[in-house]
């Protein structure tokens, strides 16, 4: 049976610094735009399974109500070695 492996963190939207998506890591520089954070972690083996909105913000404009995430929850998956 094939045994995996699965890793969970924030992908968060940095309005002021950046302006794009961010991943903060603990003793590194920050992972800086969505396709780099994708890129690092496939080129490790890892396999993205569920990219979910977990945050959002709401505006209002022209009579409308809009809603964009801010925060979305990544989740990846890998076989584990044996």
């Amino acid at each position: 049976m094939t045994e995996w492996e699965y890793r969970t963190f924030k992908i968060e939207y940095d309005k002021k610094q950046y302006k794009n998506w961010v991943v903060e890591r603990a003793e590194k520089p920050p992972m800086v735009g969505l396709q780099a954070i994708l890129e690092e972690h496939g080129s490790r083996g890892w396999e993205l399974v569920s990219l979910e909105a977990e945050h959002y913000e709401i505006s209002v404009g022209f009579g409308k109500y809009f809603m964009d995430p801010t925060v979305y929850r990544a989740t990846f998956k890998r076989c584990v070695k044996e």
